[in-house]
């Protein structure tokens, strides 16, 4: 699965949990009326209503979001998971269980990747690519978040700046002059100067089989030209921070 693939999955499970926060939240307020269960329905109401808002965060990429859907969502299967003891009608302990999944899953290196982490200042990507038009673009989208940018327009020249340059990542057109760009991949996974270099392949053909002969030549991710300023920032970022 793409990274892009992978961030509309994110988005989609962030619109399904909210739709089950809102949906206990309502089914907790039933029962503020019982006594013995009251202050228990008035906290998981309160918890579930920072969740809701939480999963709003998702669609902004805002980084506290994901703090709170760690946190909250390991509370709310933590505290239910104890009153599905004691309240088994009420509560159930798949709720809990769910709860607590979903705390681990926002630790995941997808969903770190999806909200972002602060770029450290320096960072250097190649650009291996014969489109001028394209590596203009690149640059200015990559330089604006404080990436520092080259770039080399034949499959052999990006080889050697790779050796000498060492950049943290490599932006890799797969139809170049001479060599081309999944051989360009697997000499630089197969030499011990630039073997742990990660490699995205930013490229026009985008079928199945396309994109696993990426993977298979040695490459991380998978870019489809026209190029999307925020799938590449958030790919870019994403690859670097795994």
């Amino acid at each position: 699965m793409t990274m892009t693939k992978r961030f509309e999955a994110i988005r989609i499970i962030g619109f399904l949990l909210a739709l089950l926060y809102v949906t206990s939240l309502a089914f907790y307020a039933l029962y503020i009326p019982v006594v013995s269960f009251r202050l228990h329905a008035a906290l998981l109401m309160v918890l579930l209503a920072v969740l809701f808002v939480a999963t709003l965060g998702i669609y902004g990429r805002r980084r506290p979001a994901r703090y709170v859907l760690i946190g909250g969502n390991v509370l709310l299967g933590a505290y239910t998971l104890g009153l599905a003891f004691v309240y088994p009608r009420v509560v159930s302990w798949w709720f809990a269980v769910g709860a607590l999944a979903f705390g681990v899953y926002f630790c995941s290196r997808d969903v770190r990747a999806y909200f972002g982490t602060p770029v450290r200042k320096g960072r250097s990507i190649l650009v291996i690519d014969d489109d001028e038009i394209l590596i203009r673009t690149v640059r200015t989208i990559l330089t604006a978040h404080g990436y520092t940018v080259a770039a080399a327009h034949k499959g052999e020249d990006g080889l050697h700046i790779a050796k000498h340059q060492r950049p943290d990542l490599i932006l890799l057109d797969v139809i170049l002059p001479g060599i081309k760009g999944r051989e360009v991949c697997r000499r630089l996974k197969t030499d011990k100067l630039t073997k742990h270099i990660p490699v995205i392949f930013l490229t026009a053909k985008d079928s199945q089989d396309d994109i696993e002969a990426e993977m298979q030549a040695g490459g991380e991710a998978h870019l489809t030209k026209p190029v999307n300023r925020e799938s590449l920032l958030v790919t870019v970022q994403g690859v670097i921070k795994g």
